[in-house]
């Protein structure tokens, strides 16, 4: 159980997701959606932020919208951390069995696959036969003789579209109980160690907060966001979120293109989603 945090003073909590869920599809902010989430304003109300994307990616639109008083939850659940000064609340690293493990479908699948590893030191990536090699500058291995299991937090693979949900379910079958597996894009999969996602970190969250189920809202758009419905009293899904996300969701807003995030926010703020749906 983490230790609660002194000040205790915030009593409700919004969890936006990042990509096609608070940004748009440039992957950026408007102007409109940043006056909007800007322009709420409640002493009991702190937002933040549960992305795949790791903290130095993410500070920048935490800035924007001044919303740095609470700790954020980066690369898909491993990382909870002090947005203020960086500090590291809580990391989960990816045993070395799953990135192993990992690595062996990547390189059997028959599929063009780029597999990168991400954690505490360079990204690291590897190609399966016959796939495009990325021109990114990341640090790439052959094998796994020459790859750094050490301070991996997670990995992600890239896939062309009609082939993530053979992928994903070739790293279900290897993996097992040993991984999570999520699909966080149409072409992109995420893989940590058992237990990790942003749904656990929400709750280790919540509780480092002392902020009940009742009084937290997560707002999502993909797979990778469905952990969090679970331990929200508030789950919303934005317009744009595909099918089984929708159907998670206690609540739909306008797509991320029409200043979903903003709305969500604002009736949260206002307690009307219970209203809404006729509760």
């Amino acid at each position: 159980m983490p230790e609660r945090r002194a000040s205790g003073a915030y009593r409700r909590l919004a969890v936006f997701d990042l990509d096609r869920t608070l940004l748009d599809d440039h992957a950026e902010i408007s102007d409109d959606v940043a006056q909007r989430l800007t322009a709420v304003h409640h002493a009991d109300l702190a937002c933040t932020v549960a992305s795949g994307r790791d903290m130095q990616r993410i500070i920048p639109f935490l800035k924007r919208l001044d919303w740095l008083s609470v700790p954020v939850i980066a690369e898909q659940g491993a990382v909870i951390a002090d947005p203020a000064d960086g500090r590291l609340l809580l990391e989960q690293m990816v045993s070395r069995e799953v990135i192993l493990g990992s690595l062996d479908v990547v390189r059997s699948c028959g599929l063009p696959v780029n597999m990168i590893l991400y954690g505490r030191g360079e990204p690291q990536a590897f190609h399966a036969p016959g796939t495009p090699r990325r021109d990114d500058g990341i640090r790439e291995f052959t094998n796994e003789h020459n790859l750094d299991t050490q301070g991996v937090r997670k990995i992600t693979l890239i896939c062309a579209p009609e082939d993530a949900a053979n992928l994903q379910r070739a790293l279900d079958r290897t993996l097992g109980s040993a991984a999570t597996v999520v699909r966080a894009d149409v072409n992109f999969l995420n893989v940590m160690d058992a237990g990790v996602s942003k749904g656990s970190a929400l709750a280790w969250l919540m509780s480092y907060l002392g902020v009940v189920r009742e009084n937290v809202m997560a707002v999502g758009d993909c797979e990778a966001d469905r952990s969090m419905f679970a331990q929200a009293g508030v789950s919303v899904a934005v317009a744009n979120a595909d099918e089984g996300t929708r159907s998670l969701a206690r609540f739909i807003v306008p797509a991320n293109t029409e200043q979903g995030a903003a709305v969500a926010l604002e009736e949260f703020a206002r307690d009307e989603f219970g209203r809404l749906s006729g509760e």
